[in-house]
């Protein structure tokens, strides 16, 4: 039996004919208290839209004036794609240029996004969007194959959406998905609750309830097991509503070995067969591939970026879709089939995740390890190493054995963690002071209980030796800002000497956002029988590993600058290096970073004869 869940019926299990009249009654209250919750926040911000409408429709009939702009039935904004602002349909775009074009620069096999919004004088349905192939130098062009247009989907999130991973009861408008068909999730702002649309065999649709309150049937959705939830493969027709602001995301791949220069083309908005408008695209593609990064502290070792729960296992679309957004060191199915795969996408191989080898042996207040224990970690060890010596040709393995351990754990298992280190393994254990005061000289993987801005412990752990470094807890992830998301896990951590992205966690559900208690779901994607859904702090995950490339790609540059090449390419590194090193540690402006970025790698690779 299918169960479904809506306002108006919450039912978690099949009642028997005796009980199904007090069933009835306990879950009507149920629901009418659900649909009648105070949702504070909400209704602030469905107030504000209110005043904040035929405000915006004023301002912007005076903008087309003032620009000698001819009005028609629509407008549209370019905006920046990576932002802290939280667009909603009310927001007006104050980072955006009116009839503006949507500009990227992107370096050879990386991916960018941009953006636009478009306001509507009127309700409009079935208004259709599509991308031209981006015309370059040539005859090249940029395909549609590597062009992916999805619309912003704005639904309901708990009160702490955006700024926080902390549980909040009420509910509050937030942008998040980034989905191809927009109906895919309906969003009801009478009953002020979420449906997931699931499809049967026969085409057949039924909308499931997914904004419920904890304990009524907040969990019973999950969309992995159900095969009839899933997003179109390319952009549906979409409504807009009248003053209203609708975004979209525009992603833009560039082939490794793309010929550099400017490539343009167009997004086509129409109704009916009518055009309305269209917006023009430029896409400039640099001479070069970006480096895997490499840790700001130290160019000659690797920057990992995991993601405590983020398991492709042996799916070619997770594992594409992974290397796609920068997780390089994603957990996998340990066979030689899914490692053939890997290599053919690109992933370095150069570390992987593995479990210790060997069973739980608690004495987590202290203790001594019998010589049976210290006997099978002795075996564990040695049989973790001759597992990856045969699949990878080495045992770069980062291990883990134990979680948020306490200092008489520690001192308890050093014996088996000087057995992996014998080894050669990184043993880890996510946690705090007590696993450096008991076990800093031996302990090789840590993720931190700390924020990604606390140098004092990272310095600590790296004077002690060559060690894998990370946090994972102010924040953890849920906040679905993708300027906050790109910041921690980029320039953030970068700068702080961690050495690691591993935060907890990725989690790939529930699509509840009420349905846990302390903590919101910490949720950078969701998956669907699809694969991984796209949204916009996924996509910021993603920017933050390239911002992190980008800088790894100058300063490879500029030490090759300073070994190999001449006086003035000596002093462009070096003014380079300068840059870097003004940059601000707080409240940066990314964007504007990438961009000087570029500008040092064009121009010290052109004191270098590269270009």
């Amino acid at each position: 039996m299918k169960t479904t869940y809506s306002p108006a019926t919450v039912t978690g299990r099949a009642f028997r004919a005796p009980l199904a009249a007090l069933a009835a009654v306990v879950l009507g209250a149920a629901s009418a208290m659900a649909q009648s919750w105070p949702n504070t926040i909400y209704h602030e911000q469905k107030a504000r839209a209110e005043k904040a409408r035929p405000a915006n429709r004023a301002r912007l009939f005076a903008e087309l004036k003032a620009a000698g702009m001819a009005q028609g039935p629509l407008a549209w904004f370019a905006v920046p794609a990576m932002s802290d602002v939280m667009r909603l349909d009310d927001t007006w775009p104050e980072d955006g240029v009116l009839g503006g074009e949507l500009r990227a620069v992107l370096a050879q096999g990386e991916l960018e996004p941009l953006s636009f919004e478009l306001f509507a004088f009127g309700d409009m349905k079935d208004v259709t969007l599509s991308v031209s192939d981006l015309a370059g130098p040539g005859g090249a062009k940029i395909d549609h194959k590597d062009l992916d247009l999805r619309v912003v989907k704005i639904w309901f999130q708990n009160g702490n959406a955006w700024v926080s991973y902390f549980d909040d009861p009420g509910l509050k408008l937030v942008p998040e998905l980034l989905l191809h068909d927009e109906n895919l999730i309906k969003v009801d702002l009478q009953k002020e609750a979420n449906y997931a649309r699931v499809r049967d065999e026969k085409g057949k649709e039924s909308w499931v309830w997914i904004s419920s309150p904890k304990d009524f049937g907040s969990n019973g959705f999950n969309p992995k097991r159900e095969k009839g939830f899933r997003d179109a493969d390319t952009l549906q027709p979409v409504a807009l509503g009248r003053d209203a602001f609708k975004q979209f995301i525009l992603t833009v791949r560039a082939a490794k070995g793309q010929k550099p220069g400017t490539y343009r083309g167009k997004v086509s908005v129409k109704q009916g067969g009518k055009a309305l408008a269209e917006i023009p695209v430029a896409v400039r593609v640099l001479p070069f591939e970006l480096p895997f990064p490499r840790t700001f502290f130290d160019l000659d070792k690797p920057m990992l970026i995991r993601m405590m729960g983020a398991n492709a296992g042996d799916d070619p679309k997770k594992l594409q879709d992974f290397f796609d957004h920068g997780m390089y060191h994603v957990g996998f199915k340990h066979n030689k089939e899914t490692i053939d795969l890997m290599r053919k996408i690109g992933y370095p191989l150069d570390w992987v995740g593995d479990g210790p080898q060997i069973s739980w042996f608690a004495l987590n207040f202290g203790g001594r390890m019998s010589f049976d224990n210290a006997m099978e970690a002795r075996h564990g060890a040695d049989r973790l190493a001759k597992k990856w010596d045969a699949l990878l040709g080495h045992h770069n393995v980062l291990t883990s054995y134990g979680d948020e351990q306490g200092a008489a754990f520690v001192a308890a298992h050093r014996e088996l963690l000087e057995e992996y280190f014998r080894h050669g393994l990184k043993m880890g254990c996510a946690g705090h002071d007590a696993l450096f005061f008991k076990g800093g000289y031996v302990y090789e993987n840590m993720p931190l209980g700390t924020t990604p801005d606390d140098t004092k412990r990272t310095e600590r752990w790296n004077l002690v030796g060559d060690k894998f470094v990370s946090f994972y807890a102010l924040q953890h992830t849920g906040s679905e800002n993708p300027q906050f998301v790109r910041y921690q896990h980029g320039l953030l951590s970068y700068f702080s000497n961690m050495s690691m992205i591993e935060n907890y966690e990725f989690a790939t559900d529930p699509m509840n956002d009420r349905a846990n208690v302390v903590y919101r779901p910490m949720v950078i994607t969701y998956e669907n029988a699809d694969g991984l859904m796209e949204t916009i702090q996924w996509s910021g995950f993603r920017e933050g590993v390239d911002d992190m490339r980008y800088l790894t790609c100058l300063m490879l540059l500029a030490r090759e600058a300073n070994e190999k090449g001449d006086a003035d390419a000596r002093l462009t590194a070096k003014k380079a290096l300068q840059f870097i090193a003004l940059i601000p540690r707080e409240a940066p402006d990314i964007n504007a970073i990438r961009m000087e970025t570029i500008e040092y790698i064009m121009k010290i690779r052109k004191a270098l004869g590269k270009d």
